[in-house]
């Protein structure tokens, strides 16, 4: 299997290793040795999740071999620099409904004291502003719509979400707002968008992998939360660690 390794720099720390041929496939660790170890029981969860919801998945076997290294903040993979095709924003819009499905079932099921609950998490990094999951499903709605969308032509005519506002309203609403620009994208003749700016650089390609790992990423953080608040707050609960 084919891996793309990213040595994170700025306000993160860490490596980011992306299966681009399994489209929005990466996972983290602190090392380059951690993270090349975690590829195959990783890829393995992907590739179950992508079965569960019937979405293709191409085979992926053999030995971990590194195509490209990079390091810094917001870099682009040689990968990235190509148009993407019109089938590759297809499969981007059936894995975030995949993924909108699971977000949803999950935050569904919690009790509204979850939502608000800040858990005791020390990893927490100082600018990341979103620890309660109120927070977290705002934080993703204006990702998508205000952060890596906008860094490729689209102009929201949305106001931020807000943690404050009714979560199943602002999520449909900038869900909404993303799959019609990319329906957009998808009959445009422009579909590299390569540009760079203060953050970094960008493109669709990297945009389309990002949208579909942005929301799976948080929305285990969202199940561990649920999980940890309900060890907090149930008789004789323990309370969750302080390092996880």
């Amino acid at each position: 299997m084919r891996v793309w390794l990213h040595e994170m720099a700025g306000n993160e720390t860490g490596w980011m290793a992306w299966c681009l041929d399994l489209h929005g496939f990466a996972t983290w660790a602190s090392s380059e040795a951690e993270v090349l170890g975690r590829v195959p029981a990783r890829l393995a969860e992907y590739q179950s999740w992508l079965a569960e919801h019937v979405l293709a998945c191409p085979e992926m076997g053999g030995d971990v071999q590194v195509v490209e290294r990079v390091r810094g903040n917001e870099i682009l993979f040689s990968w990235d620099y190509a148009p993407c095709g019109a089938d590759e924003i297809d499969l981007t819009l059936r894995l975030l409904s995949a993924s909108r499905s699971d977000l949803v079932k999950t935050i569904e099921v919690l009790p509204e004291a979850a939502l608000d609950w800040d858990p005791p998490y020390q990893a927490f990094a100082e600018w990341a502003t979103w620890r309660t999951i109120r927070a977290i499903l705002a934080h993703i709605a204006n990702c998508e719509t205000h952060y890596y969308l906008s860094a490729v032509g689209h102009e929201s005519q949305l106001p931020p979400a807000s943690p404050d506002g009714d979560w199943a309203t602002f999520l449909v609403a900038h869900r909404e707002e993303a799959v019609a620009f990319l329906r957009q994208l998808a009959a445009s003749p422009d579909r590299a968008r390569v540009c760079f700016g203060d953050d970094g650089g960008w493109s669709v390609r990297k945009v389309l992998r990002r949208l579909v790992w942005h929301e799976r990423l948080h929305w285990k953080s969202i199940r561990r939360i649920g999980r940890d608040f309900e060890c907090c707050t149930r008789p004789g609960g323990t309370g969750a660690s302080p390092t996880s």
